[in-house]
């Protein structure tokens, strides 16, 4: 003969005063055997360690794209550099061969020292922007989580 309903459900069929959810989640970790405590252990450490590589991965594409960004300023600045530097050896061609007339290379000049002031200042707008400190909230994270699990055990 198979038992009556109420008596499969156990504990569970009486009123809802002991119920798991009444007990404070302390008080659960309490009543479970050691098995059952490492077992939970490992899942929530190993659910921290997926949580603690998704923001590396999260704060290394931002850390990429300023870097990118950084790097495309920089890289205009370099075309100016070039340009700046054709624009020079031209002036210095002209003030050559017209050494009695000013306005040729004279214009030229002119023109290499404002590529040259947009590339520095292109060139700055993008040094500014660089990552200063790669991966920070990752590392602060971790050095709390250490910092953390030391008072635990201590």
């Amino acid at each position: 003969m198979r038992p009556r309903a109420t008596e499969e459900r156990g504990d569970a069929g009486r009123s809802g005063a002991e119920a798991p959810a009444a007990h404070p989640p302390g008080d659960r970790l309490r009543e479970l055997p050691t098995r059952e405590l490492v077992t939970e252990l490992a899942r929530k450490a190993s659910e921290l360690a997926r949580r603690e590589v998704e923001l590396v991965k999260a704060e290394v594409r931002a850390d990429l794209r300023a870097e990118i960004k950084m790097a495309s300023g920089l890289g205009v600045a370099g075309l100016c550099a070039v340009l700046v530097l054709q624009l020079l050896l031209t002036a210095t061609v002209l003030a050559l061969m017209e050494a009695r007339v000013l306005p040729g290379w004279a214009a030229a000049l002119a023109i290499a020292a404002v590529i040259l002031a947009v590339g520095t200042g292109v060139g700055l707008w993008g040094w500014l922007r660089r990552v200063r400190a790669p991966l920070d909230t990752s590392r602060r994270s971790l050095q709390e989580g250490v910092r953390w699990a030391k008072q635990q055990i201590g």
